[in-house]
C-alpha cells in the first residue's frame, strides 16, 4: 500500500515538475510606468523607429481590459522582434488557466516552430494588420469559443522572418491584473473547444489523477496523505518564483482535493455560449445531412465491378480482404483485390466521385480536420526528411517545386527551411480549396485546385520537382499520374513518390485492420518494383529509394486504435443512429477501458520488436530523375 502512495505522489510530482519546466519557456515584457520610468521598449527599437498605430490590432476576451501603456509596450515588443502575432498572458492568470496553458503549449516551440499550433492564454492577443486580413478575422473583443478559434486560425498564417529564423509568433508574461469579469470556468469548456482540445479527453485526465491520489489515500491513510500533499502542493511545485504569479495561488493549493470535481463539473455542465450553440446546430444539420444520403443506400457509391487488373490488364486476380471504413466507421463494403501476374491491389469495384465526396466529408483526420492539421503540424520531421533527400540528389538547388495532393501545404511550409531557395507550389483536387488556402496562409507561392491529368498541358515543363507523398493510393488511375508527372518535370527535374508499402508484414499479420488499408479511401496499392518499373517506362530513372527510413512510426498502435474505434465507435458520430443506444455507449466505454493497456503493448511493438525484423515497413520513398535527352 506504501509502494501505490510514493508511485502516485512521484507521478504527480514528475508532471508538475514537467509543466514547470514548458512554462520556464516563458518571458516577460516591461511595461513602462506612468512617469515612463521603466522604457518597455525592448533593446534595439529607438524613438525614431515608432511603430505604425495600424500596424498592430488586439483581440480581447469579452470582459478582458488592456491599458493604453501595455498596448503600446506589446506594439513595440512585436514589432522590435518581428513578431506578426504575441500572446499576453497575464501575471495573475488563475491556477487552473494557467495549468491548461502549461498542458497545451510549450513556449519555448510557441517561438521558434513555424508549425506549432496556435495556442494561448485567451486573455488578449496582438495580432499584425496582414495576418487579420489573411486569416479573415476580425479584431476586437470575442466570447470563449471564438477567441479560441481564432488563435488556431491566425497562427496557420503567421510566417516566420524572411531569414527563417523563429516563428513570427510568440507569447510574453505582461504585469497586468485579469478583471473579475474574465470567465475562469464558465468559458473554459468552450475556449478548449475553440482550440481543437477535447473537453471529455482533458476531464478524464484531471478525474484519472485525481482517482489515483483518492486510490492513494483509501489504501493506506497515512501514507495516501503523501499522495495528497503532492496532489496540494502542484500549483507551488509549478508557479512557486516563476514569472507567472496566480492570483488564488494559495487557495488553490489548499483546496485543491475540493476544487479539482467542482470545476471539472463546472466545466462540463455550464451554460452554452453562442459560439457553442452555432456549433451545436451546424453538427445538427451535418446529422441530417447523412441520415438522408445514407437512406438513399451507399451502394451508388461504387463504380462497376471489372474484370481486368487497372495495372496490367491480367485477368488473374483474387480477393484480398474485405474490409469497412475503419477511419470512420460510415456504412458501406469494400474490397481488395491482388493481381497474380504483377501483384498490384486495387479496390474492386472502386469508389466513383461521389463516394470519394461521402467518405472524404467531415473526415476527422482529413486535411480540412482539426486532427488533419495536428497530425500534419506534427510530422515536421518528416517533411524535412523527403525535402533533404531532393537536396542530396539534386545536381543544383530546385528552383521550382509542385507538390500534387498538398491539401494546404504543410510539407511545402516545412520544405522551404531545406531550401529556402525553391519556390513551391500546390495543386490538390480538393474542392474546399486545399492550395488556395494554402497561398492563402502563405505556405505557397501559387496554388491550383482541380485533377493533375487534367491540367498538366498548362504546367508542361515548369518544375525542377514534383512530388507526391501518399497520393497515388487515391488516384483513379495511378498510370495517369506517373504521366503528368514525367510531363510536368524539366529535363533533369526529379520526382519524389512516398507511397504504403502494401509487402509490409504488418499488414500481412493483421489483415483488414491494418491502418495503410484505409478502406474506402485508398482505391490502389503499389508494390516498390511496379513503380519503378512504371518509372523506367517514363523515362525516369531511380537515383534512390528509402523503406526503411520511409517508415512511419507507432504502425501496430494505430492499428490498434483503428480497431478499437470499430469495435466500439463514438456513439455521437453525425452519420451513426440518433439517437444512440445504451448498447452503443457500453461498446465504445468498453474500447477506451481497454485502449490504455493496448496501446501500451502495441507501442512496446512498435519500438522494440518491429526494428528488428524486417520488411516492417509501412512506406516507401523513391526518387526519379528524368532523362535530360
Amino acid at each position: 500500500m506504501m509502494l501505490i502512495s510514493l508511485l502516485v505522489a512521484a507521478g504527480v510530482t514528475a508532471n508538475a515538475v514537467r509543466l514547470r519546466r514548458r512554462l520556464g519557456g516563458l518571458r516577460r515584457m516591461d511595461v513602462p510606468t506612468e512617469d515612463g520610468h521603466t522604457d518597455g521598449r525592448p533593446d534595439g527599437l529607438a524613438d525614431d523607429h515608432a511603430v505604425p498605430d495600424d500596424a498592430y490590432r488586439l483581440i480581447t476576451a469579452k470582459g478582458g481590459v488592456v491599458s493604453g501603456r501595455l498596448r503600446r509596450a506589446a506594439f513595440d515588443h512585436a514589432f522590435a522582434g518581428d513578431l506578426q502575432i504575441l500572446d499576453l498572458i497575464p501575471a495573475d492568470l488563475p491556477v487552473e488557466r494557467a495549468l491548461d496553458l502549461a498542458r497545451d503549449v510549450d513556449p519555448r516551440r510557441y517561438r521558434t516552430d513555424p508549425a506549432a499550433p496556435g495556442r494561448g492564454a485567451g486573455f488578449a492577443t496582438l495580432v499584425c494588420d496582414d495576418v487579420l486580413g489573411r486569416a479573415g478575422v476580425r479584431a476586437g473583443s470575442m466570447e470563449p469559443g471564438d477567441f479560441g478559434a481564432a488563435t488556431v486560425r491566425l497562427r496557420q498564417y503567421a510566417l516566420p522572418p524572411i531569414e527563417g529564423a523563429g516563428a513570427g509568433a510568440a507569447m510574453v508574461v505582461v504585469p497586468c491584473r485579469l478583471t473579475p469579469r474574465l470567465p475562469v470556468s464558465d468559458g473554459r469548456r468552450a475556449w478548449l473547444r475553440g482550440l481543437g482540445i477535447s473537453v471529455k479527453r482533458r476531464i478524464t485526465g484531471l478525474l484519472l489523477g485525481y482517482g489515483l491520489v483518492g486510490l492513494a489515500l483509501v489504501a493506506d491513510l497515512w501514507w495516501g496523505m503523501l499522495a495528497v500533499a503532492a496532489y496540494s502542493a502542484v500549483p507551488y511545485i509549478v508557479f512557486a518564483g516563476s514569472v507567472l504569479s496566480p492570483r488564488d495561488l494559495h487557495r488553490s493549493a489548499l483546496l485543491r482535493m475540493i476544487q479539482t470535481p467542482l470545476q471539472c463539473w463546472k466545466t462540463l455542465t455550464c451554460p452554452q455560449t453562442d459560439w457553442e450553440r452555432r456549433v451545436a446546430e451546424r453538427e445538427r444539420e451535418t446529422r441530417a445531412w447523412y441520415g438522408n444520403q445514407i437512406a438513399q443506400g451507399v451502394a451508388r457509391f461504387l463504380e462497376p465491378l471489372r474484370d481486368d487488373c487497372p495495372w496490367c490488364g491480367s485477368l488473374a486476380f483474387r480477393k484480398l480482404l474485405t474490409s469497412g471504413d475503419v477511419p470512420q466507421g460510415k456504412p458501406g463494403s469494400f474490397r481488395l483485390e491482388r493481381c497474380g501476374d504483377c501483384g498490384h491491389i486495387f479496390q474492386n469495384p472502386a469508389l466513383n466521385a461521389a463516394g470519394l465526396d461521402f467518405y472524404d466529408r467531415d473526415l476527422p483526420d482529413g486535411p480540412g480536420g482539426a486532427a488533419g492539421e495536428r497530425i500534419l503540424a506534427g510530422q515536421t520531421k518528416l517533411h524535412r526528411a523527403r525535402a533533404k533527400l531532393v537536396a542530396a540528389h539534386a545536381r543544383s538547388r530546385p528552383r521550382t517545386w509542385l507538390d500534387v495532393g498538398s491539401g494546404h501545404g504543410h510539407f511545402c511550409r516545412t520544405a522551404r527551411t531545406v531550401l529556402r531557395d525553391t519556390e513551391f507550389d500546390g495543386l490538390d483536387a480538393w474542392a474546399a480549396g486545399g492550395a488556395e488556402e494554402g497561398v492563402r496562409r502563405g505556405w505557397l507561392r501559387r496554388g491550383y485546385r482541380g485533377r493533375f491529368t487534367e491540367l498538366m498541358d498548362e504546367l508542361f515543363g515548369r518544375y525542377d520537382v514534383v512530388s507526391m507523398h501518399r497520393y497515388l493510393e487515391h488516384a483513379a488511375d495511378p498510370l495517369a499520374e506517373l504521366d503528368a508527372a514525367a510531363k510536368v518535370l524539366m529535363p533533369g527535374g526529379h520526382l519524389l513518390i512516398e507511397l504504403a508499402d502494401p509487402e509490409s508484414l504488418v499488414g500481412k499479420a493483421f489483415g483488414r485492420w491494418w491502418t495503410p488499408w484505409t478502406q474506402p479511401r485508398h482505391r490502389h496499392l503499389i508494390p516498390i518494383g511496379n513503380l519503378e518499373a512504371a518509372l523506367g517506362a517514363r523515362g525516369l530513372r531511380i537515383v534512390a529509394r528509402r523503406r526503411r527510413r520511409a517508415h512511419q512510426r507507432y504502425d501496430v498502435a494505430r492499428t490498434v486504435l483503428g480497431m478499437l474505434r470499430t469495435l466500439g465507435p463514438d456513439p455521437r458520430r453525425p452519420w451513426a443512429p440518433w439517437p444512440p443506444t445504451a448498447g452503443a455507449w457500453v461498446r465504445c466505454g468498453l474500447a477506451v477501458t481497454c485502449a490504455g493497456p493496448l496501446l501500451a503493448a502495441a507501442v512496446v511493438l512498435d519500438l522494440v520488436v518491429l526494428p528488428l525484423v524486417p520488411r516492417t515497413s509501412n512506406a516507401y520513398r523513391v526518387l526519379a530523375r528524368k532523362d535530360e535527352g
